[in-house]
């Protein structure tokens, strides 16, 4: 039997067994059974070089972002007008036959986004070389998801796909530590109380997926998915921004009821341009850009080109970002902005910065 045809099956009895508290050690063992089985496909298709041709994008700039959406919502056109980029669009579907990069410039900056082929339904089991975008889409830092007021319940499908590919969209990593120890079997330590998982159910899924001795510190009230994520080691965590394009074909009420159901989504018209300034604004809200302002001993800061870090930042990371330009030793920083306690403060690299901090380095 092959691993299609065995993940096929294993999904089947998977759905056809029903969930309830007698049921909740099979349900874990096939689904520990379904991770293992896409975890050695994906280790084959790796093996074989997988068919990636053409779908590696080298990363630019301080950020990068996938848009991602079932064919002709548009992503193509919202493209070309946000970046340089020459995505051709058609009215027809398939249009993108490629990953198309292009360069975001906003509030210094620079934010690549791709293009990617028209995510259809199947794209986790490889359908319409689904594998080779979701290979794209996690390589990067935010997942766009987009589509248009007669297919919003392409949301909730192209987040069953993504998750099904193992991509985790708006979530943290389940707070879970496993060590392998050389004897001793299974330890389970767990800080908190657990409901929905007792500690045989822990050391059954752990030993199916080939733990004999180990310690597992588990800090949350973990979930069996969220076990077995940990287990497969192959997740990615990533944010995420819904867009509905096409907003200006809608009246006010039906743009009302979007807003109500889907109120974390952007409405914009990439043909008529409206409503790209929030746009580009929740993109570098949900990638968390902040923008620093270096400055020289006695001169103004340069406020012209801001250097772009993470939020939660600190100086030390300043200086890696500079790593260039800073040849001498750091000696201490002096920050102005919100994260200072009064102006020129005196930090050390640990001193966390705030967007549009003003920071100068002194080195010895």
């Amino acid at each position: 039997m092959g691993l299609e045809e065995e993940l096929e099956k294993a999904r089947d009895k998977l759905e056809k067994t029903p969930v309830n508290k007698s049921t909740e050690k099979e349900r874990a063992r096939i689904k520990t059974k379904i991770a293992r089985i896409e975890k050695k496909m994906e280790k084959k298709q790796e093996g074989t070089g997988g068919g990636y041709e053409g779908y590696a994008v080298e990363k630019q700039g301080d950020a990068t972002v996938s848009l991602v959406g079932y064919p002709s919502v548009g992503k193509s056109l919202l493209l070309n007008k946000l970046t340089n980029a020459e995505s051709e669009v058609g009215r027809y579907h398939f249009t993108t036959l490629d990953v198309v990069p292009g360069m975001m410039e906003y509030k210094g900056a620079k934010i690549q986004l791709l293009d990617v082929p028209g995510l259809i339904g199947g794209a986790a089991e490889n359908r319409g070389e689904g594998k080779q975008v979701i290979s794209v889409i996690r390589n990067s830092d935010l997942v766009v998801l987009m589509t248009d007021p007669g297919r919003l319940d392409g949301f909730g499908k192209m987040e069953e796909e993504l998750y099904e590919s193992g991509i985790r969209l708006d979530t943290e990593p389940p707070n879970v530590k496993v060590e392998k120890k050389g004897k001793g079997g299974i330890e389970v330590r767990t800080p908190v109380d657990l409901t929905e998982l007792d500690e045989e159910s822990i050391r059954q899924v752990m030993n199916e997926w080939g733990y004999t001795n180990a310690k597992i510190v588990i800090r949350e009230d973990l979930m069996l998915d969220r076990l077995v994520d940990v287990l497969a080691t192959n997740r990615k965590y990533m944010p995420s921004l819904k867009v509905v394009n096409k907003a200006d074909t809608i009246d006010q009420a039906k743009k009302e009821e979007i807003a109500e159901k889907h109120p974390d989504a952007v409405p914009l018209s990439a043909e008529n341009e409206e409503n790209l300034g929030e746009f580009r604004e929740e993109l570098r809200r949900k990638l968390g850009l902040i923008r620093i302002y270096m400055k020289k001993p006695g001169k103004e800061p340069d406020r012209d080109e801001p250097l772009i870090v993470k939020k939660g930042s600190n100086v030390q990371d300043i200086c890696d970002k500079l790593a260039g330009k800073i040849e001498q030793k750091f000696k201490y920083a002096k920050v102005w902005g919100e994260s200072a306690k009064f102006p020129e403060q005196q930090v050390g690299e640990d001193h966390q910065v705030k967007d549009e901090d003003v920071v100068e380095i002194r080195t010895s």
